[in-house]
């Protein structure tokens, strides 16, 4: 009697949701670009790592640049989050402001290998459509300076402008030591921002005692 020819087990298809979907792009997206560098990055590496087909991939994003731009806004959300956060809780204007950007260089130098890769190896697009980004956080917080500088909290001439300067004085900064490689002290990254803010806001206690 001859044995029955088994039949192959056919694989169950995983049915993912488009959220999820997306999600595996921006993971392997981020695996890859940190492997292979994001000017060398092809859309074919990407889909591979995610284990799917390019049509998947294109039903999400246009280019791996908007790839780039979606993992920064996912940076940038998270403490724009956190903003609202520390916004709601009503804090006195000074302490408001110093935790506001303890968090913002904190969290910057916890993603260091994502600022690494925007500002190291991502194309004029790609910044561009970062920057867009960056704008929820800085008209956030500029609002608030706004508010504090009617309410004689914050002395400068102003108030958008200064906190728009040591915005970017501090990416810089933090820009700099990143593409360094080098262990960043973040207390002493914060000591130096705070300070340079309460100097530029006009902090009346830094006048009364001449810090």
């Amino acid at each position: 009697m001859t044995a029955p020819i088994a039949t192959p087990r056919k694989h169950k298809r995983v049915v993912k949701t488009p959220e999820a979907r997306r999600a595996d792009i921006l993971r392997a997206s981020r695996e890859v670009f940190g492997t292979v560098g994001f000017a060398d990055a092809t859309i074919a590496d990407i889909t591979t790592a995610a284990g799917m087909g390019k049509g998947s991939f294109y039903m999400h994003f246009e280019t791996k640049d908007h790839v780039l731009a979606a993992l920064w806004e996912q940076y940038v959300n998270a403490f724009y989050d956190t903003t609202q956060e520390i916004l709601r809780k009503g804090q006195a204007w000074w302490p408001t402001m110093d935790e506001l950007l303890r968090r913002l260089l904190e969290h910057a130098i916890e993603n260091a290998e994502l600022h690494r890769l925007v500002y190291g190896s991502a194309n004029g697009k790609a910044l561009e459509l970062c920057k867009e980004s960056n704008a929820r956080v800085i008209d956030s917080i500029c609002d608030f300076v706004r508010r504090g500088a009617a309410a004689g909290a914050f002395q400068s001439a102003n108030p958008e402008w200064a906190f728009r300067m040591v915005y970017h004085a501090a990416d810089g900064l933090l820009d700099d030591l990143i593409a360094d490689g080098a262990p960043i002290d973040a207390k002493a990254v914060s000591r130096s921002v705070l300070e340079m803010a309460h100097r530029t806001f006009g902090d009346p206690d830094l006048v009364s005692t001449g810090r």
